[in-house]
């Protein structure tokens, strides 16, 4: 059954700057993202090096379902309803996974704030539409013993005694704005792993945000297969032109098909009058 993102957690979010939706991925799709995610990021049993605590790859992916499950329309629906306007884009996210003798970071009795390292600006207490909003999916269950999250609720400030533990079963999320406090814990079992797929979502105008960019992947091959899948309004949440810019013209809509294969299987784009 598919999980809509209510009112109720919309107040939720906007009351303690995070809100946690279990069980958010469909069944199928959560066990894909976990085969996909363990070829890439081994699990603690078949890990040659048991020194290594933690581990992360970027977007993006070489497997394509972490990449498709980015475009969430749940996600974006409500992402949009949270920054007040239809004119989104999707700033970098990356899967990781810790492993026995992991410590939380910086360490397990401080929080931090990722709008320090994903903004150019201060928090705004006033106008939430400059707080970036995460989505930070488990896909494996996590137990207090396994490095779970540490989310602190805005009336506790950096109180990081009063944070809620994320503890959920695999395909939750946790939905935190930019102006969070939050930590990881340790992880304190001898065995197993954690695992977190996370992406975020800002105001395409506001240019001062994220903490990475993408523009350097063009000729990434996984991008391109991702991006050549897409519909026109998908891509525009990854800072692509919309139909009707007047950057498509016959030799530029030829050399997008060149690039990323199946962009105008539909004809959707085009040809604007060329500037002569």
């Amino acid at each position: 059954m598919k999980v809509v993102l209510t009112d109720a957690h919309f107040e939720t979010l906007k009351r303690d700057s995070y809100v946690i939706v279990h069980n958010f991925l469909p069944e199928v799709q959560r066990m894909g993202m976990v085969g996909a995610i363990r070829r890439l990021l081994p699990p603690w049993e078949e890990l040659e090096d048991k020194t290594v605590t933690s581990d992360s790859t970027y977007f993006p992916y070489p497997e394509q379902c972490l990449n498709q499950a980015i475009v969430n329309p749940e996600a974006i629906r409500f992402a949009r309803q949270w920054l007040g306007t239809e004119h989104i884009h999707y700033r970098p996210g990356l899967a990781m996974v810790r492993y026995p003798g992991f410590k939380g970071f910086p360490d397990s009795g401080k929080p931090h704030m990722d709008n320090g390292n994903n903004s150019l600006l201060p928090p705004s207490q006033s106008n939430r539409h400059h707080g970036q909003l995460n989505f930070w999916f488990y896909l494996e269950d996590v137990d207090e013993d396994q490095a779970p999250t540490h989310l602190v609720k805005t009336s506790d400030g950096q109180d990081l005694s009063r944070a809620e533990k994320f503890v959920a079963p695999g395909g939750s999320v946790a939905i935190f704005t930019n102006y969070n406090w939050h930590s990881a814990g340790d992880y304190c079992r001898e065995d197993g792993q954690r695992y977190v797929w996370k992406f975020a979502l800002g105001r395409a105008d506001h240019y001062w945000e994220g903490a990475l960019h993408y523009t350097s992947v063009g000729r990434n091959p996984h991008f391109q297969e991702f991006i050549g899948s897409l519909t026109t309004k998908e891509r525009e949440l990854f800072r692509f032109p919309p139909v009707g810019h007047p950057y498509y013209t016959k030799q530029t809509l030829e050399a997008l098909e060149e690039q990323y294969p199946g962009w105008n299987r539909d004809q959707a784009y085009k040809i604007h009058r060329e500037i002569p």
